[in-house]
């Protein structure tokens, strides 16, 4: 059981503490535990916080800190224990029940969705209780970042243009900002370097100092001795005790986290440096440069600096992912892109393995072989045989501790993926690796044995090239250092002579120098002198053509809605040009009166779009209601037919909406599955009832939903207004937000506390509901109970918001776009009769403009996309996938 009395040598200073008796505990779980099939990854564990503590929790990878942390946040439901936070129990086990009692976040591998902006990310994450008006969002944001000590950071930036480590401090501070009973720190400093640990470090104690209980998991031991009050240990998850950091030492803690003493110490620096393989003359690129960099065989080679100084973007542009300028080579010969220097042997490792370095939805055995399905393969097949001996080999060679190699990589802890990432791509044999932050979020034994690995590779002649923002990591695994500042190399160290305090000494020394006299003490905190690089001047300013993309990327709903209307103006001025009577009002009338059901449905199949789903039901929802209104409404007033048809058309979509949000949400069928069996029950139902077409539609409602309105059908008129009225909610307040994110990212966003799945429930009965009100537009122009009329639209409802910029992957798109995508689709369906075409023309035209939609969307992400990341995505290009 854990201890509750706190070491009063260090927490005199805290008055909050000191009352923490009186106050009760801030957290108390009792018992809680949680298995994972045959792994337990935390057996029964209490622990107790007080208000105004520090309570740091350390142990290895996989000891259950995280799983621990997840309970506690509601992202983990235990299989046993209570957990309560303020004396009060969640009613449920979920983030927004936690976050309501006051418990606030940071995960080890964030919650920023970069596609938001920095405000819309702190708006997401703060507790209904303390978020301004949506409108006010930008003017709330920058007065919190000031108040916290980043009004460096601009409320309009998009998140996913911060470093890394402002990232991690953003999220610091918007845990921070809604001044929680607990904070939950996850590995929160692990890609900070010296200076952003300081500034980390003060914002925790700063929430201690505010009565909040800071509990902080981290593997740099460092840092708990400098700001914990108590601490304690979990190892192979069970818990092993709290303690007093000032009765131990970290050789204590690293023993009583191992079960054994583990000696720190690193692998011997090279005997011998070999020839120079990699060569890099007057390179330059996003911030950093021009500069002079070579890379011997055998050698590690450390790049140090302050973050945001261009190490990161250096080590990028030495595998020619950002396209730098300068001169780039291996062994001699030109490189210019990345698959250029992938097929020399030039290797870049990612620090972000959920992103980038890992597939996550793969098991660790498909991982494990990803990039030498080549070798492996024999004519062009690979045999289990074959493929289970090089897992095992892998496994064996790099010491990864796992249950089954068929298990997902979410099932490993941090050190044993970052050493999966690793090894898959050591056994590329690469001759240059270039490695970004490689032990980042590992224990100290997954350390030593990455430095082995790092060391083996550089002894058997690989070129080794690490970032790191552990500076007594590069002096003590680094044949050689060099250290950034502003761009440019300040220092050059060789093994012997360099130390932790001399590479922080260099760029730091660099960063004070550079501050201007006269420089904000508030203002010139250690990161934003440090990290914020000045512009080089030897640097051009971005070209026309980087401009635009910028400008695009930024506004990218009004450029694909500026391109559909001007593809919409050329092909109605070609077909004019062909048929002069095309452009009349009848002409115009009778395109626009095609698309009105296709709008509707392109609508409700946006909505659930939007939020990352599909719904392959909505033609048998129309057909059903078409048949539906053939029978119970076929005569009487207008008002009452249409109030009528509108219950039914709404009825027939909500039962099948909560239908299908039931089989997806509820029993986690694939939503292409169960909407496509839903759609054959429809059909069938509709069949049913209706084997051939009969049964006349009242026409009065008929006349009403066809009436012209100068070129326009009235209901398309009201559609589009709505479709206006959508987008601006969409875009311009809170729940638009919220749907958005769970459309960009459903786990980061239910992790700030939004309730993805009952969003996504409910986006799956609004589609159907609106499906069910395109059915009676549709019904109104065919005028009989015809069960397969909505049959054509099947792929249509999909490609009509394609065509106008929503993504399969969510998060994307607009109403209005929709609208457009339909109306350009009708054209395209009259085309082939206007100009006497074959009717196969409608297919060819349908699927070559929403190939076109496609191809277009994949451009516009792909300029919004980080240099980075690009590479990664050409690297993946680059692997054989196994043959079927």
């Amino acid at each position: 059981m854990p201890d509750p009395t706190l070491p009063q040598s260090r927490t005199q200073s805290r008055p909050a503490a000191a009352t923490s008796a009186a106050a009760g505990p801030a957290l108390r779980a009792l018992e809680v535990s949680k298995t994972y099939g045959a792994v337990k990854a935390l057996q029964p564990t209490s622990l107790e916080l007080a208000p105004g503590e520090v309570h740091a929790l350390v142990g290895e990878n996989g000891s259950g800190k995280s799983t621990f942390v997840g309970i506690v946040s509601g992202t983990v439901a235990p299989d046993g224990g209570t957990v309560e936070i303020g004396g009060d129990a969640p009613r449920s086990h979920s983030p927004w029940e936690s976050q309501r009692r006051g418990a606030l976040t940071v995960f080890q591998d964030g919650s920023v969705i970069p596609e938001l902006s920095v405000g819309q990310n702190l708006y997401l994450g703060t507790p209904p209780a303390g978020r301004p008006a949506y409108r006010e969002v930008n003017g709330w944001a920058r007065r919190r970042l000031d108040e916290f000590g980043l009004g460096r950071m601009s409320p309009k930036l998009a998140a996913g243009k911060l470093s890394a480590a402002d990232r991690q401090l953003l999220e610091i501070a918007r845990a921070m900002m809604a001044r929680p009973q607990v904070l939950l720190l996850d590995e929160a400093t692990s890609a900070l370097d010296a200076a952003g640990v300081d500034v980390a470090l003060g914002l925790m104690r700063k929430a201690a100092a505010d009565g909040s209980a800071v509990l902080f998991v981290t593997h740099r031991l460092s840092e708990v001795f400098r700001v914990a009050d108590r601490i304690s240990v979990l190892r192979d998850g069970q818990y092993r005790g709290t303690h007093d950091p000032a009765a131990t030492d970290q050789a204590g803690l690293v023993e009583l986290m191992a079960g054994r003493s583990v000696t720190v110490e690193f692998p011997a620096v090279a005997e011998q440096i070999g020839e120079v393989i990699l060569d890099a003359r007057g390179l330059q690129g996003d911030g950093y440069g021009p500069l002079d960099l070579r890379l011997r065989r055998g050698e590690i080679l450390g790049i140090a600096g302050a973050d945001g100084n261009g190490q990161l973007q250096l080590l990028g542009d030495l595998a020619a992912i950002g396209e730098p300028g300068g001169e780039l080579g291996v062994d001699g010969r030109p490189i210019k892109t990345f698959g250029q220097a992938w097929d020399a042997g030039v290797a870049y490792l990612s620090s972000d393995r959920r992103g980038e370095s890992l597939f996550q939805t793969l098991p660790i055995r498909e991982n494990l072989v990803a990039g030498v399905l080549g070798r492996i393969a024999q004519g062009g097949v690979i045999t289990k045989a074959r493929e289970d001996r090089q897992v095992g080999e892998s496994i064996d060679r790099y010491g990864i501790k796992l249950g089954s190699p068929e298990e997902p990589m979410t099932s490993l802890s941090g050190g044993n993926q970052q050493k999966v990432a690793l090894g898959k791509v050591l056994e590329t044999e690469p001759r240059v690796l270039l490695c970004d932050e490689p032990t980042q979020g590992v224990d100290v034994r997954s350390r030593l044995e990455i430095y082995r690995m790092l060391r083996d590779g550089a002894e058997a002649g690989l070129a080794v090239a690490i970032v790191s923002s552990d500076a007594a990591e590069l002096a003590g695994l680094c044949d050689r250092v060099i250290v950034l500042s502003r761009g440019q190399i300040v220092a050059e160290m060789e093994a012997e002579r360099s130390s932790e305090e001399s590479i922080v000494h260099a760029f730091t020394g660099h960063a004070h120098e550079a501050r201007e006299p006269g420089a904000d003490a508030a203002t010139a905190a250690p990161t934003a002198a440090a990290s914020t690089p000045a512009a080089v001047p030897t640097r051009r300013g971005p070209s026309l053509g980087a401009r635009c993309r910028d400008f695009l990327g930024r506004h990218e709903d009004l450029a694909r809605l500026s391109l559909l209307a001007l593809i919409l103006v050329l092909l109605g001025a070609y077909t004019q040009d062909r048929s002069s009577t095309f452009l009349t009002p009848a002409g115009v009338y009778n395109v626009l009166l095609l698309a009105l059901p296709l709008a509707a449905v392109a609508a409700a199949q946006f909505v659930v779009m939007f939020v990352g789903g599909i719904d392959l039901s909505v033609a048998g929802t129309m057909g059903v209601t078409v048949v539906l209104l053939s029978f119970w409404v076929q005569s009487g007033s207008t008002a009452v037919a249409l109030i009528l048809a509108l219950l039914i058309g709404v009825g027939v979509g909500v039962l099948v909406g909560i239908g299908n949000s039931t089989l997806i949400e509820r029993l986690r069928i694939s939503p292409v599955i169960a909407t496509i069996a839903t759609l054959g029950i429809l059909q069938g139902v509709g069949l049913t009832l209706r084997p051939t077409a009969e049964g006349v539609i009242d026409l009065g409602l008929t006349e009403l939903l066809t009436k012209q309105v100068w070129v326009f059908p009235l209901p398309l008129l009201v559609i589009g207004v709505l479709f206006v009225a959508a987008d601006w909610l969409m875009r311009s307040t809170g729940a638009g937000l919220r749907l958005r994110a769970v459309g960009l990212n459903s786990d980061f966003a239910y992790r700030l506390g939004v309730n993805a799945p009952r969003l996504r429930r409910r986006s799956y009965v609004a589609c159907a509901a609106l499906a069910g009100i395109a059915g009676v537009i549709l019904a109104g122009q065919v005028g009989v109970g015809d069960s397969t009329v909505g049959n054509q639209y099947l792929l249509l409802a999909v490609a009509a918001p394609v065509l106008g910029g929503a993504s399969l992957l969510g998060g994307r798109g607009t109403f209005v776009g929709c609208g457009l995508g339909s109306v350009l689709l009708a054209l395209g369906l009259t085309l082939p009769t206007t100009l006497n075409l074959g009717e196969g023309w409608n297919y060819i035209l349908t699927g070559g403009l929403t190939l076109i939609a496609l191809t277009v969307y994949t451009q516009g992400v792909w300029t919004t996309v980080s240099l980075r990341s690009r590479g990664f995505v050409r690297r993946l290009s680059s692997i054989r996938l196994r043959s079927a």
